[in-house]
């Protein structure tokens, strides 16, 4: 049995290779090229969790967007623009849009926060802060800067008053200008006599001016009837503007008419000029056109001459004294924040950044203006400036904020009236400021 089936097999496979050796040989199918598999795109990850910068406790609110407005020419919106390029380094998720209103400012804010339309963060001056201040619509700052690490006592402290009411801070200044005594070499080195120091006296200051008008035939002195110069000399005289809480005028005290009774004596003397009598809108132009040999200004007259009188050498050191010691004003403005704003950390770092160490630093270093920091007065950058110097050294000793409480206004309108009526010979100093003290404390401080 078994040897029949092995016989059948060898049969039947015999046959098998017999059919296929005779088949005719098949066309070979081509091999297909393989389509490529596409990529499985990797499964998406969650990424982890941005790391939110914070000042001390105080950290922006998640998509936070800001807009910021300002005052000046292009010059100072850059300065603004670099300074909030700087801010996005550390905070780059915080969209800030900055659009400046160059002319009409107060004017334009006041009419945006009526409209419900205000920036978030914008320049506050003494009239702003009146209007806002006082009517609940800026951001009370005290809290955030608790949060933040920011203490008053960072900056200058004279120039927190103006942007404080009943205890409260609505504003950080954001840089700040006061007097010098701004002079010009030429006429000092014709008429034989040394250039000023920093311990000069005004009465230093007379005998220059009469001795370089007598010989060079140059006013020795600018002396406007200038409520933004007078008081300076009023606090180097020893007298006081207004009492501490702004209810009480007080620049008709004796050493007030007797700071008075000097400036008006150098214009009736005719050692001293009006801007007008001598051709220039203010004594800054007069310096630079050379109509007069020294005046009163500040920092702001360093891009002034930079600028529009390049070739003209000029010098400033600190206010002359007086009778009392040194006596400037500082101007300042601040940044601040509308109280409705929907980002209020967002807009309080905002304020605290550009007010802080690092921007005003390198604002500093541009020249631009000069810094509230405290700690910034030492920086290493004022040896090689001299004038800036002098404007700042002489403010940080001897400034007194010049502010008079919420009716600054006011207050100003009816001191410039009586120090025009001294200039036309229509009053004595003593009867123009009793007169402006009289209205003031009847008209502007009891309402």
């Amino acid at each position: 049995m078994k040897n029949k089936l092995f016989s059948l097999t060898s049969v039947l496979l015999a046959a098998i290779l017999l059919l296929t050796a005779c088949a005719p040989a098949a066309t070979p199918t081509p091999t297909p090229t393989p389509r490529p598999v596409p990529t499985k795109p990797p499964e998406p990850t969650t990424p982890p969790p941005p790391t939110v910068e914070c000042m001390g406790d105080l950290c922006p609110e998640e998509g936070a967007e800001l807009t910021v407005s300002g005052w000046g020419g292009e010059s100072e919106q850059n300065i603004v623009r670099d300074s909030i390029a700087r801010f996005n380094e550390h905070w780059p998720d915080v969209k800030v849009n900055f659009e400046p209103i160059p002319a009409d400012y107060q004017t334009k804010l006041k009419a945006a926060m009526a409209a419900g339309a205000a920036p978030d963060v914008f320049y506050v001056d003494s009239d702003l802060m009146t209007a806002f201040g006082r009517t609940g619509q800026l951001l009370p700052l005290d809290g955030y800067m608790a949060q933040a690490g920011v203490k008053r006592g960072d900056y200058i402290e004279a120039l927190l008053g103006m942007f404080t009411y009943e205890g409260t801070t609505f504003g950080l200044p954001k840089d700040f200008g006061s007097l010098g005594l701004v002079y010009l070499p030429e006429f000092f080195a014709e008429a034989g006599i040394p250039e000023p120091t920093a311990d000069w006296t005004y009465d230093d200051l007379e005998e220059a001016a009469r001795t370089i008008t007598e010989n060079t035939g140059t006013y020795g002195m600018c002396v406007p009837p200038d409520v933004g110069r007078w008081p300076a000399l009023v606090y180097a005289w020893g007298g006081e503007m207004t009492n501490a809480d702004f209810t009480e005028a007080l620049f008709n005290s004796p050493e007030a008419v007797a700071s008075l009774e000097f400036w008006y004596g150098l214009y009736e003397e005719d050692i001293g000029a009006w801007p007008s009598d001598i051709g220039a809108g203010w004594c800054g132009e007069a310096i630079g056109k050379e109509l007069t040999a020294m005046a009163l200004e500040g920092g702001w007259m360093v891009n002034y001459m930079n600028t529009d009188f390049p070739d003209v050498e000029y010098k400033i050191v600190e206010v002359p004294k007086g009778p009392a010691g040194g006596g400037d004003l500082l101007y300042t403005n601040a940044f601040g924040a509308k109280a409705d704003t929907i980002y209020p950390n967002a807009a309080a770092l905002l304020v605290f950044y550009l007010t802080g160490v690092e921007n005003q630093e390198a604002i500093l270093k541009t020249g631009f203006a000069l810094p509230t920091q405290k700690s910034l007065l030492d920086h290493p950058w004022f040896a090689d400036h001299p004038n800036e110097t002098a404007i700042a050294q002489g403010g940080a000793k001897y400034g007194h904020l010049f502010y008079y409480g919420p009716e600054t206004g006011e207050v100003l309108d009816r001191m410039g009236k009586a120090l025009e009526r001294v200039f036309l010979g229509e009053q004595t100093p003593k009867d123009a400021l009793d007169q402006a003290v009289n209205e003031v404390n009847t008209e502007v401080y009891t309402q």
